[in-house]
Formats: structure tokens, C-alpha cells, sequence
């Protein structure tokens, strides 16, 4: 029987330049099963054949394999990060990965991060198999960064993973996209509370104490722009019958003046903890209210039925596409970016316009307003003309609880009274 070498030990041994912290009390619970592969091989000859990957590459990824396969303190350690990515994401687990190299493995180092994502695959269909969840819904998942992973490794020899912790929620079959969006669980973790009238069902949000925002609601030092002058720090007091606090108007900034409720008459329904469903946007057509909603609808049967371990609230996401001063350029009646934006409690975040800047000008640090960028459409050319006013955009971030999805196209949220304090709040710092 070998001897299992206990954590410090391991890593002392396998020498990665990089791992997340918090995996001793893990790897002292891992219990080891009797498997001798890393990547079962019908699954590594399956996909070979699926994306025709030359006999040189697949030599290279099955040497790189039996490396790890061959050394057993490296191969049990790697064993256990896979299961422990595995079920990273549907814990919401803060450990973060990304890119690693086993110093230990003196060939092939630079494939490790690689074939890890890969040995993630087979055990994360076979979980989602054992909750009976269709394979429609997860066949697909693996294969949307593996054939770019391919490509470069057969065209450039480029074995290193871009985006490590992006692509782990497709390895691992974490991420589901149903309909027009993405889905996978998050913790809510941000300082502020939600709160619902038990009679009206009204929603509202109040921002926690201490920090500083600007006159116009949003972060102090965003995009380091500062309001010396005119800047005011959230404030939370609380009694045994009323909290007075700021709220977070659903336009996307906090107000100065502070809102008082009565707790017997407002529950709180979201509160930091909480776990709701992440939303992410892939690119292309179907950016609209009726496609969130049918998206939002099969998430939460998804979810129900197959995770009824995880209390999903509603859903969060970030994004450019959130910043309420895009309403300022666009029709407000016909562009969809602001229908969609319509349907959600928005508010602040530290995120200034790098998104913003890359998605439509192509550089998180593109300048178009002192650089010559050539200009395509009529957003880039409207948010280049708001940003030389002096002006920045800013990246929201978003909330819709589940009650709120039948509502969603009749804005459940925001008010005419919402949008007209924006309107006398937005860039009131200049």
C-alpha cells in the first residue's frame, strides 16, 4: 500500500508556481478512489477525432497526460484539484484558480493547466448524469473554449489557457446557457440589503455605511475622477422599529438624502450571503426583454429541480450595457440596450469605463477622445461626443430577484420618478 504524503509535503514536492489558498483542509478530506487515468481514453480519442488533431498534437497531449499519470505524489495531488474544480463553482467558492506549473514536471510543465481543465470534463458530466439532468443541456459546454484550445495548440504550439478562471466554468460543466444567456451560481457579496413591502411587494435597496460616494451617486474615485466638494458617505441606523439608510435608486446610483422604513412593514429578501445565478451575455442577436425573461424562466426550473440544494434568490450580473447613461444617447423607446436595462435594480459599483471603452473601441485604455479611432457606429461615435464633455461612463451591476421575472418587460423596478432623479442627479459632480 503506498504511503500518502500529507499536504505540505505534497505541494513541497509537486512545486507549483501557483495555487489558491485554502486546499489543506480539502486535501486532508480528499479520499482518493482506485482510478489510474487522468483523462479516461475513449473521451481523449473521441475528441482527437472530433476537432482532427494532427497525430504530432495528440502524441504531445498523451505524453503530457502519462507524465502526470506516471509520477503518483503529482498524479493524487491532480486528482484532487479535480474534484476539487469540479464542484467549485456550484459551492461558490472563493479559492480562485488560474494558470499553474508543477515544477516536478521536468517535460511537458507548460500543459499541465491544460490537461487539468481537460481531466475536469468526464468527472463534471457524470455528476450532472447522476442528477439526471438531460445531456442537451450540458453536451455542448466543454467544447466552446476547447476548440479555440486546439486551434492555437495545432497551429502555434500555444498549450497556455487565456482565461483560466472563465474557461474552468465551461470545463467543468458549470455554466449552463439557457436560451439566450449564461448561467452559473454566484454569492452575493456586495454591502447593501434588499428589502420587500409585505403589502405593496415594492422593492428596495439600501447601501450599508461608510463608503464615500459623489454627488452623482456614484463611487468616490471611479474612473479617478474625485468630487471634492460635493460628496457624501452612506450611512445605516438602526433601531428596533426603522432603519434610515441610502437607497439605491434602480437607475444605477445612491441618493444623498436617506430613505427611513418601518421593519415591520419591509422583510429583507437579499442580503450579503445569498446565492443567486450569475448572468452572462454572449455575443450576438436576441439582446432582448422577452429572451431575458424565457432565459431567467428556465434557469430557475433548471436550478430547482436538478440543485434543489442551492437557494437561488434571483440574479446578478455586471456589465457596460448596465450604465444608465448609455439612455442618455440611445432611443429610449426602440434600442434594446435600454429595454434591458429597464428591467433591472441597477446600482454602483467600483468599475469605471474600461469594459465600455474595450467593447466598443476595441482597448480597455483606448482614448476616443484624444486619439484618432476610426468610428463604425452611431454609439461610438455618441459615447466619444459624452466623454468630451468631460463625462464618464461607469460599469453597473445588476440585480433581478425571481419573484420579479413575470414583470420583467413592464420594468418591475425603476419608477418615472427613478428616471427623473437620474436625470437631475447624472454628472452633477462636474
Amino acid at each position: 500500500m503506498e504511503i500518502r504524503l500529507d499536504f505540505k509535503e505534497s505541494i513541497a514536492y509537486c512545486n507549483f508556481d501557483y495555487l489558491p489558498e485554502g486546499l489543506e483542509d480539502k486535501y486532508n478530506r480528499y479520499q482518493p478512489d482506485n482510478h489510474t487515468l487522468l483523462i479516461p481514453r475513449n473521451f481523449l480519442f473521441d475528441i482527437f477525432e472530433q476537432y482532427q488533431i494532427p497525430e504530432r498534437t495528440r502524441q504531445l497531449l498523451i505524453d503530457g497526460i502519462e507524465a502526470i499519470e506516471n509520477d503518483r505524489v503529482l498524479f493524487l495531488f491532480t486528482s484532487f484539484l479535480v474534484g476539487d474544480l469540479c464542484s467549485a463553482r456550484n459551492r461558490c467558492d472563493e479559492d480562485f484558480y488560474t494558470n499553474m506549473t508543477p515544477g516536478c514536471m521536468k517535460q511537458y510543465g507548460e500543459l499541465y493547466s491544460f490537461l487539468l481543465l481537460l481531466a475536469c470534463v468526464v468527472p463534471s458530466m457524470e455528476m450532472l448524469e447522476k442528477r439526471g439532468i438531460p445531456i442537451e443541456y450540458y453536451e455542448k459546454i466543454p467544447h466552446q473554449p476547447l476548440k479555440a484550445q486546439f486551434e492555437k495548440l495545432v497551429a502555434h504550439g500555444d498549450s497556455k489557457v487565456h482565461d483560466f478562471p472563465w474557461d474552468m466554468n465551461f470545463y467543468t460543466c458549470s455554466i449552463f446557457r439557457l436560451d439566450r444567456f449564461l448561467f452559473i451560481p454566484y454569492r452575493f457579496e456586495d454591502r447593501f440589503t434588499m428589502f420587500r413591502h409585505v403589502n405593496t411587494q415594492k422593492v428596495i435597496a439600501l447601501r450599508h455605511a461608510g463608503e464615500e460616494f459623489r454627488s452623482d451617486g456614484q463611487r468616490n474615485g471611479i474612473n479617478d475622477v474625485f468630487d471634492q466638494r460635493g460628496h457624501f458617505t452612506s450611512q445605516w441606523d438602526e433601531n428596533a422599529d426603522c432603519i434610515i439608510a441610502n437607497r439605491i435608486n434602480p437607475m444605477g446610483f445612491v441618493e444623498r438624502e436617506p430613505t427611513s422604513i418601518a421593519k415591520k412593514e419591509w422583510e429583507p429578501v437579499l442580503q450579503k450571503g445569498d446565492t443567486l445565478l450569475a448572468l452572462h451575455i454572449p455575443s450576438g442577436p436576441g439582446y432582448t426583454p422577452d429572451r431575458l425573461k424565457n432565459s431567467m424562466q428556465m434557469a430557475t426550473e433548471l436550478y430547482a429541480k436538478y440543485f434543489p440544494e442551492l437557494c437561488i434568490k434571483g440574479f446578478w450580473s455586471a456589465s457596460w450595457l448596465y450604465d444608465t447613461r448609455l439612455s442618455l444617447l440611445l432611443d429610449n423607446e426602440k434600442s434594446n440596450i435600454v429595454l434591458v436595462q429597464n428591467q433591472f435594480y441597477n446600482y454602483p459599483t467600483f468599475e469605471g469605463d474600461g469594459m465600455l471603452r474595450y467593447e466598443l473601441f476595441g482597448d480597455r485604455e483606448a482614448d476616443p477622445v484624444h486619439s484618432p479611432i476610426q468610428f463604425t457606429t452611431s454609439l461610438q461615435k455618441a459615447a466619444a461626443a459624452y466623454m468630451r464633455t468631460g463625462a464618464r461612463f461607469n460599469t453597473l451591476s445588476m440585480i433581478v430577484l425571481k419573484e420579479e421575472i413575470e414583470k420583467i418587460g413592464s420594468m418591475p423596478y425603476i419608477s418615472a420618478a427613478d428616471n427623473e432623479k437620474f436625470i437631475q442627479t447624472v454628472d452633477s459632480h462636474l
